[in-house]
């Protein structure tokens, strides 16, 4: 991934701290025993990330004629999210409720799911020269 742009930049910064105050307001939820609440807080952590990549997304595609099917921006969110989770994890600072298992299976799946994006973006970058797609390159 030779293509780092000032939007994904943005983007990493914006997930960074939507992630760290996500995982701090769940774990205090969690550990105060206000389940139902943790739902809400996800279900907006979940909206935010979405609307923040697609405005910088937006971004990054009017600027730049790249074509990677949204990679980068999946790689770096699953790096972000799962690279918190881990680092609360190893600090102690999750909620009793939150198993060691829970964060490792949930990276493990996502992985599981990044990798064949991964081998997606491999398909279509056939049909580019340096991310640029050959149909915009030659109009």
């Amino acid at each position: 991934m030779k293509h780092l742009t000032k939007n994904l930049v943005y983007f990493t910064l914006v997930l960074l701290i939507l992630t760290v105050l996500f995982r701090y307001l769940l774990s205090n939820t969690l550990d105060n025993r206000q389940f139902s609440f943790a739902w809400m807080i996800a279900a907006a952590y979940a909206v935010l990330v979405f609307i923040a990549g697609w405005i910088f997304g937006k971004r990054d595609h009017l600027s730049l004629p790249l074509f990677d099917v949204g990679f980068r921006f999946h790689l770096v969110s699953y790096l972000v999210c799962n690279g918190v989770a881990e680092i609360r994890l190893f600090l102690n600072y999750n909620s009793v409720y939150e198993s060691d298992a829970s964060v490792h299976l949930t990276a493990l799946i996502w992985g599981i799911f990044i990798l064949i994006h991964f081998l997606f973006y491999l398909y279509t970058r056939r049909n580019t020269i340096d991310g640029i797609s050959k149909n915009e390159l030659f109009e």
